[in-house]
């Protein structure tokens, strides 16, 4: 009997040790997939300064002329969730992002209008990390970015407007339609792609009539960094047209969608979701 004790308690310390020693590699290697996290400088930001300040958009209702932008955020730290299995990790990456809206109102008869609301938002982003080189590295432990998902925005606020899908027509993608922002990955070497200029067909479907959506884009010429206005088909349904890009890099697509009443009444609150598509433009 006291050797049967002795054994059962030499094989739970020995259990214990294990289970403690596994717990502090697991930890290690989050650490490292962290670091890998933080020298990442395209896609671990989907709201960069040019995607959020440096975009002024004029658009019209009726005879009721709008001009809009938003002003210089603030973040918060990214909350991080990592769960490693074998040799791959999956990521989720989620921050607040805190600034002002500007509005300049023209109704008809009327003089412009100044107008500022407060922006508060969640920003989210989902990645697949994979262990592809060495555990020596002491930086990343051999830790690798291989696929990212869609970004996904919500205001913190209100929340009465919902994007709930996108559809891509052009010549390289005839008819794609993604439903699922964060459940859907692109591997990095080979992100939904686009040749040079090529024209592109937008459709957003929504949850509402009573928004404006656009597209932000990039142009080789000033003011460079675009909105663009989508039309609405009825029922919640957006469309516009995009020529992409000529320069080859990697970047997002950012699809705005707000609550009419946000940006034509000046008591409503920031009302907005927002899709980021990681995209890339291939040499011809």
């Amino acid at each position: 009997m006291r050797h049967l004790l002795s054994s059962l308690l030499f094989f739970s310390v020995i259990s214990l040790l294990l289970f403690c020693h596994k717990k502090e590699d697991i930890e290690a290697e989050k650490r490292a997939i962290l670091r890998a996290i933080s020298q990442d400088t395209v896609w671990f930001n989907p709201n960069t300064k040019v995607d959020s300040t440096d975009t002024t958009t004029m658009v019209a209702v009726g005879d009721t002329w709008l001009i809009w932008w938003r002003g210089a955020q603030t973040h918060s730290q990214p909350l991080i969730s990592i769960d490693i299995s074998g040799d791959s990790a999956f990521v989720t990456w989620a921050r607040a992002n805190f600034g002002p809206l500007y509005l300049l109102v023209k109704p008809p008869d009327t003089t412009w209008l100044f107008w500022q609301k407060a922006v508060s938002e969640t920003a989210k982003i989902r990645a697949v990390f994979r262990r592809t080189g060495s555990e020596t590295d002491t930086v990343t432990r051999g830790w690798q970015l291989k696929k990212i998902s869609l970004a996904w925005g919500v205001s913190d606020s209100v929340r009465t407007v919902r994007i709930d899908s996108l559809r891509i027509q052009s010549t390289s993608h005839p008819n794609l339609l993604i439903n699922e922002p964060l459940e859907t990955f692109f591997s990095l070497d080979s992100l939904l792609s686009f040749l040079p200029g090529e024209l592109v067909t937008l459709t957003l479907y929504t949850n509402t009539e009573g928004s404006e959506a656009f597209l932000h884009t990039f142009i080789l010429a000033w003011p460079f960094y675009l909105r663009l206005k989508f039309n609405h088909l009825g029922n919640g349904v957006f469309s516009g047209t995009w020529h992409t890009q000529l320069i080859p890099f990697p970047r997002y697509a950012f699809f705005d969608l707000l609550n009419r009443a946000t940006l034509y009444t000046p008591d409503h609150k920031y009302d907005f979701n927002g899709w980021l598509l990681p995209y890339n433009i291939r040499s011809q």
